[in-house]
């Protein structure tokens, strides 16, 4: 051990930077479309391929049917990696997350590097990349929420970078600027992040007179301009007077409002401890803010007080709000991850009992890692797969090693437990990934509709009103038929095959006159279609 200890030691800390950069590749590409679509992923990728059929890039559908929940910029990037791929599906849909993830992790690591130097912010890039909530789950769906994240944190931070130099025109129409892009992703949650947090940085410079400034004017009119420019192209296939409403609707669907006020107190009381569980294993740098100290330590940085001060007027919209997933919350991960960060390598110098605490916890996963994929071939749920125990061996050696550097190198123990965590993602890849996607509700769904289609390919398919299809189906149909199933109350066009929801239609046997032809099953079990045909 002294002698393994002195040799990585005497390592230079490049040979860890390409070793993390290269393990980034494989740990978030590997099986990266082996998992059919879920819901919300179904809805983007859906929206995008409907906008592709029709030709209308302005006003989503949905089956035909106009899509007013979301505005269309991130279905305009999905259709980039679609047609990059050539084909509309699981894998380029996923690496638009996997792509974005890389610029969040540069974002970070550029917005830090000069305030904390290389290290400091090369760590805490990886850090946010290696969360638990982006390594096991977001970075391997289609999903909006880390590109929208990357423009948010972006806007925090162009607020620090531009107000620090006092370059307000550059400061204004940039923030501006990457508000309206948030809203084209995600509508009006952008504006509210935009407006809390311009005001607390220019309190936060003495600045707040500018908010009645020329600069401020520009900026609002940028913004405008480009909002508006798209609304003007909206209205020129739909009304907004349905569009808009639904945009605010969306906004507070998940707060008090709904969800009443005894809802809301219980997830005020629980909201913390779900977002240090959900944000594992960098969530437990919290034990740094258990300090007496803690305010007057945060106050010695700009830049760090900074990043508490985005967290403390932004937070409280989804402290407050009931149903709030933990990927709405990614864009705070960058600012927890510095503040707590500086903390405890305040606690490191110090060796408090935070410190040994964060460090032992941390070392105890390292440990449990390789012994987890060390069991594998004993489980009957994945020791089915082909050379389970040469990738068992492999990677539980794998992670003992890296396990036994995090001891042996203390000094960079952060270093080997980013990189225990990249090698035990891309495992997760080999192993987890197909097994959890073999034969369950989500594959067997998807293989139905496909035979569907081949089954039926030579009727033109509906969907009958408004009847509900879970979304998976949906895309899976439409991929494979390459045209829009559109929604129709018409029930008498010959040859048609028609999809039918039997809880939202109970006598679709009167209206076809005859029972139906087939199932489809969706992946929820209690979702069953109908099948009719008009011959």
């Amino acid at each position: 051990m002294p002698v393994l200890s002195g040799r990585l030691r005497a390592l230079p800390t490049r040979y860890l930077v390409f070793l993390v950069l290269l393990l980034f590749i494989p740990a978030h590409l590997i099986n990266l479309g082996v998992a059919p679509f879920n819901g919300d992923e179904a809805i983007r990728s859906l929206v995008a391929l409907e906008m592709h059929l029709s030709g209308n890039y302005i006003a989503p559908t949905m089956h035909g049917a106009p899509y007013i929940n979301k505005p269309p910029l991130f279905n305009w990037i999905l259709l980039v990696f679609f047609k990059l791929f050539g084909y509309f599906g699981e894998y380029p849909a996923r690496t638009a997350t996997v792509f974005f993830l890389g610029v969040y992790a540069w974002a970070v690591y550029r917005f830090n590097r000069k305030a904390f130097g290389f290290e400091f912010a090369f760590l805490s890039a990886f850090m946010v990349v290696t969360t638990g909530r982006f390594l096991i789950y977001d970075s391997m769906l289609g999903l909006i929420d880390t590109t929208f994240s990357v423009v948010i944190y972006t806007l925090f931070m162009s607020i620090w970078y531009f107000g620090n130099r006092g370059q307000w025109w550059q400061l204004f129409l940039s923030t501006y600027f990457l508000m309206a892009a948030g809203f084209l992703l995600k509508g009006l949650p952008a504006i509210v992040f935009q407006g809390l947090s311009l005001t607390a940085g220019l309190l936060f410079f003495g600045q707040w007179r500018r908010l009645f400034s020329l600069q401020h004017l520009a900026g609002i009119t940028l913004a405008a301009a480009i909002m508006a420019g798209y609304l003007w192209a909206y209205v020129q296939y739909r009304p907004l007077e349905v569009l808009l409403p639904n945009l605010a609707e969306e906004s507070v669907k998940r707060t008090a409002v709904v969800f009443g006020w005894w809802n809301t107190v219980k997830h005020v009381f629980r909201f913390p401890f779900d977002s240090v569980y959900h944000f594992l294993p960098f969530s437990l740098l919290i034990l740094a803010w258990f300090n007496r100290h803690f305010w007057s330590r945060i106050r010695q940085n700009r830049l760090v007080f900074f990043n508490f001060l985005m967290l403390a007027v932004n937070l409280p919209l989804y402290w407050s709000s009931v149903q709030v997933y933990a990927r709405y919350l990614l864009m705070f991960i960058p600012l927890f991850t510095i503040l707590s960060f500086y903390l405890m390598e305040q606690e490191r110098e110090n060796d408090s009992w935070r410190y040994r605490m964060f460090y032992i916890l941390l070392g105890v996963l390292c440990l449990l890692l390789p012994l987890a994929f060390l069991a594998l071939p004993f489980v009957p749920e994945v020791n089915f797969l082909p050379g389970i125990w040469s990738l068992s061996l492999t990677f539980g050696l794998a992670l003992a090693f890296a396990a036994g550097c995090y001891f042996a190198d203390k000094k960079r123990y952060l270093w080997w437990s980013i990189v225990s965590l990249l090698v035990a993602r891309t495992a997760f890849d080999l192993t987890i990934l197909p097994t959890r996607h073999y034969e369950n509700d989500v594959s067997i769904a998807k293989r139905n509709v496909y035979q569907l289609v081949e089954k039926y390919d030579r009727h033109r398919w509906y969907v009958l009103g408004e009847s509900y299809l879970r979304e998976p189906a949906s895309f899976y149909m439409t991929q494979r038929l390459g045209y829009i199933v559109q929604r129709t109350a018409n029930t008498d066009m010959p040859g048609a095959l028609y999809l039918v929801n039997p809880e939202e239609y109970p006598l679709s046997d009167f209206y076809f006159r005859s029972g139906p032809v087939d199932t489809l099953q969706t992946d929820y079990r209690e979702y069953k279609i109908l099948v009719y045909l008009r011959e």
